[in-house]
């Protein structure tokens, strides 16, 4: 008989190891986070070498602030978030071959999850403030994300015939208001 892959097999296994560090200031008038993880995902299939886990972020670090005036009561916060993650794990193109019968352009794929997507890098900032009444809460924000207008790439595209490789980016800055109410 002839050899036919499975689409789904049990076979296969995977470690994952790591660590994580968090450190958290806080003081009558705010705080300050700093978290850092470090992780590592590896998966094994029948047939294929270790390669890593499609969500593997090696690096993943958070730096987080938050703020509220002296003197100005409990009603205006300010907020901030720094992440930075390294890119998650791609199967390149290296080419593309045409299929005369089939009139389409296949690719010629790279060792599987041997590259990575750029890392990915964002500030966001926030400043709220809230009206407090006997029953509930009506709060105003101004929300601004990816502060720094950074590029991230969110996806790989290739043109027709695999010739070119571009990456899809994500939103640049991105501000936001609003109003919320709590009750």
């Amino acid at each position: 008989g002839a050899l036919v892959n499975e689409n789904y097999n049990n076979a296969g296994s995977g470690t994952i190891y790591g660590s994580e560090i968090s450190w958290k200031y806080t003081w009558s008038h705010g705080s300050l986070g700093v978290n850092y993880t470090y992780a590592q995902s590896k998966r094994r299939q029948p047939g294929q070498s270790e390669f890593p886990s499609a969500f593997d972020q090696t690096h993943n670090v958070n730096l987080l602030s938050t703020y509220r005036p002296m003197g100005w009561g409990e009603r205006w916060t300010f907020t901030g978030r720094f992440r930075y993650v390294t890119g998650s794990p791609i199967t390149p193109v290296t080419g593309g071959v045409f299929d005369a019968d089939q009139d389409v352009y296949v690719p010629i794929r790279g060792a599987f999850f041997s590259d990575r997507k750029a890392s990915f890098m964002q500030l966001d900032l926030r400043g709220e403030y809230k009206w407090i009444y006997d029953t509930w809460i009506l709060a105003a924000y101004a929300d601004i994300q990816n502060v720094l207008n950074q590029k991230n790439v969110e996806s790989v595209d290739y043109s027709y015939d695999y010739s070119r490789r571009e990456d899809v980016m994500g939103l640049g800055i991105l501000p936001t208001i609003g109003l919320r109410g709590e009750f």
